[in-house]
């Protein structure tokens, strides 16, 4: 789990280390001790409020929709984890769920909680039982910490652990913080010639390709696309490096098309929310060619609209990838789907992809994958961050924080 554990009351001596941690006349209070443990974070209340070089700022979400930058302690290095400095950090429009309505389905914020789980950073402390790291390294988070006991977990398939906890969603603290805590399981290292800014990608680019793992596709297979977001972008990428084509993107903002076309995905629709399905599925069609409709659709918005559209746009017996979150129960057109055989598949997160996606982004495989930032924010300017990813006109598509100072 990842954790911002601090210790109990502590010497001067004890509290000053090579990473500058200092003592501190402050202590926690009981009300950050209860939010931080809510989150599985223990810090005892009334214990020394340790701190590094630089307060460890965190960016909070509350169940009222609040978000809030609040101080929380450096943490504990436990003998299996690493502490890590953050560099940077994504936000997912799974947080911006989370900020607006307060829930994903079944996953509800029901206390403050720290955000974050696209991130990259560089190891401070490497705990006792840790061999494989070093102070220094540089490494890309892993945010799905998975017991690695239960049955899904020994199957491969650990992304489905009941028990995982995962940086961001609640009840688990996340990584949007300047220092955290992380088992050293779930962290990789970087080449020197990848930024931090794409290490906090490899998550999103991991979504797509676990998506596009689940749908088997085969080299010249017609895919669709639906949402031309950072997730979309990434199941497009991954769908295209499989040997999908061609591939067409769907969205109703021109500017993220455009920002599609920039990748080399010149097929795209600008959709209009007064087509009907059938309207819908002819525009796909038409600009997909003529027989060569879409086998495979990756639905990346969530949007009802946009499923049934899609399952219409598809060929007889093609297969819907849901990948977008949306409303926690929606409409599907069963009767059509089932005379034509018409098949749904979900894909939740990833497994297995972190090597596979350092090397391919390292080795610019995909394409420039910095490509997908749009706007940076420095880790204090966090809420501006978060309303520039709800503002139009700001017209982003990934925003980071950054903490690039040491």
């Amino acid at each position: 789990m990842p954790s911002l554990v601090t210790a109990p009351s502590l010497t001067q001596e004890q509290l000053t280390n090579g990473n500058g941690i200092k003592p501190s006349a402050k202590l926690v209070s009981p009300q950050l001790s209860q939010k931080l443990k809510l989150g599985g974070v223990l810090a005892q209340s009334g214990s020394h409020f340790k701190r590094g070089k630089k307060p460890n700022t965190a960016l909070w979400v509350t169940k009222d929709h609040n978000i809030y930058l609040e101080e929380v302690p450096y943490p504990e290095c436990h003998p299996d984890t690493c502490i890590v400095h953050v560099r940077a950090t994504g936000i997912c429009g799974s947080e911006i769920h989370f900020w607006k309505t307060g829930r994903i389905g079944d996953c509800c914020v029901s206390h403050d909680l720290i955000l974050g789980h696209e991130s990259g950073g560089e190891i401070l402390e490497v705990g006792a039982n840790v061999k494989d790291f070093a102070v220094g390294d540089r490494v890309s988070i892993e945010p799905g910490v998975a017991c690695f006991e239960c049955k899904q977990c020994i199957s491969g398939r650990y992304n489905l652990c009941p028990d995982v906890a995962f940086s961001g969603t609640p009840p688990t603290h996340g990584t949007m913080a300047r220092y955290i805590a992380h088992p050293a399981r779930f962290l990789h290292k970087i080449p020197t010639k990848m930024s931090f800014a794409q290490a906090a990608l490899v998550e999103p680019l991991s979504v797509g390709a676990g998506a596009v793992s689940r749908a088997n596709v085969k080299l010249g297979q017609p895919v669709l696309v639906c949402g031309a977001g950072p997730i979309g972008l990434a199941a497009a990428l991954c769908a295209r490096a499989a040997g999908a084509h061609p591939v067409c993107i769907t969205d109703l903002d021109e500017n993220r098309l455009a920002q599609a076309r920039e990748f080399g995905f010149e097929k795209t629709v600008k959709v209009d929310l007064n087509w009907t399905r059938h309207d819908f599925a002819k525009e796909i069609r038409n600009v997909m060619g003529k027989d060569c409709h879409p086998e495979i659709a990756f639905e990346c918005t969530g949007a009802q609209s946009s499923i049934v559209g899609s399952i219409y746009a598809l060929v007889d017996g093609g297969v819907l990838l849901q990948v977008g979150c949306g409303k926690p129960d929606v409409e599907l057109p069963m009767m059509a789907m089932s005379f034509r055989e018409v098949s749904i598949i979900t894909s939740f997160r990833y497994k297995q992809t972190w090597p596979v996606m350092i090397r391919m982004i390292a080795d610019n495989f995909l394409g420039d994958a910095s490509k997908f930032i749009t706007h940076t924010f420095k880790l204090e300017d966090s809420v501006k961050a978060f309303e520039t990813c709800v503002t139009p006109a700001e017209r982003s598509i990934k925003v980071q924080i950054v903490d690039e100072d040491d």
